[in-house]
């Protein structure tokens, strides 16, 4: 692959940054379809493939092909778990205007008095005049567990469904980045552009696929012109401040992390919900229920 490195610095050091990006799945999967040749300098023994099942999920062609919509493990289970935590979210008002037209539901008197066109008034939805950008980290320690994953993926879809309720359009875009020695990698997949329709069947696979981060963007990181030797674990994690730094993410738009780190354990969902986002500190910016008052079972008592 001919990716050039771009220098960064970072606390009086130089970083050498090799980026990639694909603006959907479908491009993703084409790059991987392609067999991108591996440098095999670096990464002679392939762990995208190599790695068992029981860690990384089903074999890499597998793997590759569920990029268009063909992964559904525990998707029901996914499902059901975020519908009970949107029962809870305070209701959706569309704001709406009306507007002199062609069509409508009502008549526009002083239009048809006059003999113009536009002789109905007709509703349109207001324009959403704010976005924000989101950022999720799919990298995650390897004694995570699938529960853990699965409400991170719950939480950020519903945090979306949130800023949008109140009128904040998002940018959702996946990625993992990870370092060693003088060497940083960042794959990127946007997932959602603002405006657009939040397709969960689209996002679930890389936010809750063990696939996705094990087998697909290590296949990516496998075909980087890397000069050092990234070794058996494929590099670290790197510091939060140096990851927006970056990546530029400022105070504005806001940095998913692992599991982890979002205080996510995968018993309880509602519990793991007050957790995630009194990290995150939204109050201020979307209205946000307090999800520790409800419980699988007794929601339509409480509400």
């Amino acid at each position: 692959m001919k990716l050039k490195p771009v220098k960064f610095e970072y606390d009086s050091k130089i970083y050498n940054t090799y980026r990639i990006a694909f603006n959907s799945l479908t491009q993703l999967e084409l790059f991987l379809a392609s067999s991108p040749a591996v440098n095999k300098e670096i990464f002679p023994t392939q762990k995208s493939i190599v790695m068992p099942e029981d860690f990384a999920g089903a074999p890499l062609p597998e793997a590759i092909a569920y990029c268009h919509g063909g992964y559904e493990k525990g998707f029901k289970l996914f499902l059901k778990l975020k519908k009970d935590l949107e029962n809870v979210n305070p209701r959706a008002t569309k704001v709406r205007r009306s507007r002199p037209s062609v069509v409508g539901s009502r008549p526009h008197v002083p239009n048809f008095v006059a003999g113009t066109p536009k002789t109905m008034w007709r509703l349109e939805s207001v324009e959403e005049k704010n976005f924000t950008d989101v950022y999720i980290n799919l990298v995650y320690s390897g004694d995570t567990s699938e529960e853990q994953i699965r409400n991170r993926g719950i939480l950020v879809l519903n945090m979306i469904n949130l800023f949008e309720q109140n009128n904040i359009a998002v940018n959702l875009c996946a990625f993992e980045a990870s370092m060693h020695k003088n060497e940083i990698f960042i794959a990127d997949v946007r997932l959602k552009k603002p405006g657009e329709v939040l397709n969960v069947g689209k996002c679930y696979y890389p936010l809750c696929g063990r696939e996705f981060v094990r087998r697909l963007l290590l296949r990516v990181k496998e075909s980087i012109p890397f000069k050092e030797k990234w070794g058996i674990g494929y590099g670290v994690g790197l510091p939060p401040d140096m990851l927006k730094s970056l990546m530029g993410i400022g105070e504005n738009k806001i940095l998913i992390r692992s599991p982890g780190e979002m205080g996510i354990k995968g018993n309880d969902i509602f519990e793991d919900a007050d957790t995630f986002f009194k990290k995150l500190g939204l109050s201020d910016n979307i209205q946000i229920p307090q999800y520790g008052d409800y419980k699988e079972g007794n929601i339509n008592e409480q509400r």
